[in-house]
């Protein structure tokens, strides 16, 4: 749990260590979010068969990667297996928390029906998994069950580092606006400034800048405190008071024919159960694909006689 906490921490702004009992007071809803996550990580499908026969017979591998090569690159340049394969100590099989970005984009294509005929112009769901990375390696398959919750947990802090910049980057845009405003105010009816050049594209009129100054002075008063390093470590309070909010995860299935049209199992869709993590609040959410999988030495060396890097 200290771990975790100092982990929070550097991510969001090393600087709250400075803060009086920092630590402390983060260190209850770290152990709270922890349990929630860990108990999120039990919703995982069964793990991947990652070797080469594996993409052939394990279905959902060939729906999850484009092609053999795309999975052997994966596996190749992976610094997590490699460091994992490295550790002569380790077993020869390792069990892996795999990532991927879920695409879903919709298309015209056609379709056979149960004539024999062809239908054009069909419109159609494709499902795509972008993005693979592994995040995580275990030896055994009970280590990634009960540690992987610590994974969700940093995919959660760096979630929170990302916001908190976003947050800063707004403050620093209404700032830039807000000395144009001042720039505008003081240049008046005289030509010393040419205060036309300084308007951005849809901005204020010159009888509304009195107005829009009192509305930028409010909105970056509320952000600088929200930016301090008091605001930064309440509202890590607030998001570990309720982790639910902004880290969900579940079991979730569709069917799939074999490439990757959303297809009726009466028509031939297969089942493809997989785990799902949002982070983020409502207006900015992140989805994930979770998978854990399995591959052993010899598997690489399979694959590397097979496509060598």
């Amino acid at each position: 749990m200290s771990q975790a906490v100092e982990r929070l921490i550097d991510e969001v702004d090393p600087k709250v260590r400075l803060l009086p009992h920092s630590q402390q007071q983060l260190q209850r809803g770290v152990r709270d979010t922890l349990r929630y996550a860990s108990e999120l990580i039990g919703h995982l499908p069964a793990p991947l068969d990652l070797s080469p026969a594996g993409y052939t017979t394990d279905r959902r591998v060939g729906l999850l990667f484009s092609s053999p090569e795309s999975l052997c690159h994966m596996l190749h340049h992976s610094e997590v297996l490699g460091q994992y394969f490295s550790r002569p100590a380790n077993p020869d099989t390792a069990y892996l928390l795999l990532v991927m970005q879920p695409q879903a984009r919709r298309r015209l294509g056609s379709q056979l029906l149960p004539d024999g005929q062809v239908r054009y112009d069909v419109p159609q769901q494709v499902i795509s998994f972008e993005q693979h990375r592994i995040v995580a390696a275990y030896d055994s398959l009970k280590n990634l069950q009960q540690l992987a919750g610590m994974e969700a947990f940093n995919a959660l802090c760096r979630d929170l580092s990302r916001r908190v910049a976003l947050f800063d980057a707004r403050r620093q845009q209404l700032e830039a606006e807000r000395q144009r405003v001042l720039l505008r105010l003081a240049a008046g009816g005289q030509t010393l400034i040419n205060a036309a050049a300084l308007r951005d594209h849809g901005d204020v009129k010159d009888a509304e800048l009195p107005q829009r100054r009192q509305q930028l002075d409010a909105e970056l008063a509320v952000m600088g405190k929200q930016l301090s390093l008091p605001g930064k470590l309440d509202y890590l309070r607030q998001v570990l008071r309720q982790p639910q909010h902004y880290l969900k995860a579940g079991l979730e299935s569709t069917w799939l024919d074999r490439m990757g049209v959303v297809t009726p199992p009466e028509q031939g869709g297969a089942q493809l159960d997989f785990g799902l993590m949002k982070l983020g609040e409502e207006d900015d959410v992140r989805e994930r694909v979770v998978f854990p999988g399995c591959v052993t030495r010899r598997d690489l060396r399979q694959w590397h006689e097979r496509w060598p890097q």
